[in-house]
């Protein structure tokens, strides 16, 4: 006869709102149930995280009410929120307190009713897109209150449906920079003999091979930092002189900061060799001498402290002023056409949807799918199969 398995600990059993009745559920549930150890492990952490909550906060664990979950739910979810999701959601909740105010509403909390005249004023001159963080935001501070969110009303829901039918739900895209839009580019930021390059132009121009190479998005960009740009193994058969790598920290996809390695072109890290020898100085955070090793990759040209770097604005500034110096009528580029380009030209050779996911580091295929439709419309079956009927030879006999 095997003998009994050891008893699973609970690491959360001496903490406050937990009786030894609540324990010994918790230990039979975790001992009968069939589970891996990791997922096993993965939900004791979650569990001592809500009890350590609930402790905090004044609610019961055990038995956990509605109540109490929402705003555990609503804490964790702000908890980790990115600051941009954060700063949104704090304009969004001005704009709503201030429609409310000017009409003598409550808009914490609000009724169904005042969401639903919101989204009808607010739907005149706002697209669906905009409409629907409104309502997330609002929620959001709903759920965060404990009060009951008036965005789950049929009636709220209706109207938004309805001006979404009515306008339209599909979103801007930004022109995509493909490397035939960037090769004339590059050319105008191409030292030669009687054309020597000002330190803005070797900037954007490392910029600008950096975003094509890695896919990054204008915040990943912004925040490359010299230590972690490192030139490939020699050893590499796959590897090419001059190449290397770059991490990314952190990424929308990865809120977490797991980090991924980007490969640079031989001419991407050629272009970051001439930006750093021309980089602003810094001080030495330690020593206070001139140094050129500041932390961020793409800096402002302007001294203002140690690490001073661009913003993603700056980054949709770039492109901006690049593209139209090149083309007087170009239109539509911004801080994600860099991004959007990559993708085109990655499918336009070949590379299917799973491989454009992990280059670009992707979580799911919406939006590689939706910043190719284009090009996988003149690719599609219809296209393929009209043209292989068009250049059919006909038969002379019939």
């Amino acid at each position: 006869m095997p003998p009994d398995p050891p008893p699973v600990a609970i690491p959360f059993a001496l903490l406050p709102h937990l009786s030894a009745a609540d324990v010994a559920r918790l230990r039979a549930a975790f001992t009968t149930r069939p589970m891996a150890a990791t997922t096993r492990r993965a939900l004791l952490g979650d569990a001592r995280l809500f009890v350590r909550w609930c402790a905090q906060a004044g609610h019961r664990a055990l038995p956990a009410s509605p109540v109490t979950v929402t705003a555990f739910l609503a804490d964790a979810a702000a908890a980790g929120r990115a600051p941009a999701t954060l700063r949104a959601v704090r304009a969004d909740a001005r704009v709503f307190a201030v429609w409310c105010g000017a009409r003598g509403l409550s808009w914490l909390p609000a009724a169904p009713e005042t969401v639903r005249a919101f989204v009808q004023d607010a739907g005149c001159t706002r697209k669906p897109a905009t409409l629907a963080r409104y309502l997330a935001s609002i929620a959001l501070l709903h759920r965060a209150t404990e009060h009951r969110n008036p965005c789950d009303h049929w009636s709220v829901t209706l109207e938004r449906r309805g001006h979404a039918r009515e306008r339209g739900s599909a979103r801007r895209q930004a022109t995509a920079l493909t490397d035939a839009v960037l090769e004339p580019i590059l050319d105008r930021l191409t030292p030669t003999g009687d054309r020597p390059l000002r330190p803005i132009d070797v900037r954007d121009r490392a910029l600008l091979l950096v975003g094509r190479d890695t896919l990054a998005r204008a915040d990943e960009l912004v925040a490359l930092c010299w230590a972690d740009l490192h030139p490939v193994d020699p050893d590499d058969p796959e590897a090419r002189p001059g190449e290397g790598t770059i991490r990314i920290r952190r990424s929308k996809t990865d809120p977490e900061g797991e980090g991924a390695e980007a490969w640079l072109s031989a001419d991407a890290m050629a272009a970051l060799a001439a930006w750093r020898a021309m980089a602003p100085r810094w001080p030495d955070p330690v020593t206070g001498a001139p140094t050129r090793e500041g932390l961020f990759v793409f800096s402002h040209l302007r001294r203002g402290g140690p690490g001073e770097r661009m913003s993603p604005a700056a980054v949709r500034r770039v492109v901006v002023r690049r593209t139209g110096a090149a083309d007087p009528l170009a239109v539509g580029f911004g801080g994600h056409s860099l991004r959007v380009g990559a993708a085109q030209d990655l499918l336009a050779a070949g590379v299917d949807l799973a491989g454009l996911m992990q280059a670009g580091r992707w979580a799911s295929p919406q939006m590689p799918a939706r910043y190719t439709e284009r090009l996988r419309a003149v690719r599609g079956a219809v296209a393929r199969n009209r043209r292989s009927r068009r250049d059919r030879p006909v038969d002379s006999d019939l």
